[in-house]
């Protein structure tokens, strides 16, 4: 029992490493050529900054996609999300990875679409039930 409290005493001290955020920041800054907004926030917070870049990289290097597939499933995500930076830094790291323009922008296109349908049906869901209580009597009507 004194081993596992020791181990995750050890996970915790690397958690608030400071040195491990450097060095972590320092290989992401040699990959991309900085850390962007996001990251750079972060790393003020050693405790937040290094597990969010392990898991990172746990979940962007996937046991079964390959790297193109899973940077335009990134892409997709961004899309959705409405996330920018992330588009723009997803899109590049697609192209960089084998992605035509031509599937990006059918990554786009599909996931904008998917973002629209989901979009109206959460709208339709709620617009349907204002509507039933209005025509049962219990809903204030316009």
């Amino acid at each position: 029992m004194a081993k596992k409290k020791n181990i995750v005493k050890q996970a915790e001290a690397l958690m608030k490493d400071k040195g491990l955020t450097e060095a972590l920041a320092a290989e992401i800054e040699k990959q991309r050529g900085g850390l962007g907004f996001l990251l750079g926030t972060l790393r003020e917070r050693p405790r937040t900054f290094n597990p969010y870049i392990l898991k990172g990289r746990s979940v962007y290097n996937p046991a079964s996609l390959d790297r193109k597939t899973a940077e335009l499933v990134a892409v997709a995500a961004a899309t959705a999300l409405r996330c920018e930076h992330c588009l723009e830094a997803h899109m590049e790291r697609a192209m960089q990875e084998g992605a035509s323009l031509e599937e990006i922008m059918d990554v786009l296109l599909i996931s904008g679409a998917i973002s629209e349908s989901s979009t109206l049906s959460v709208a339709f869901r709620k617009f349907k039930q204002k509507e039933g209580r209005v025509k049962r009597g219990k809903g204030k009507l316009p």
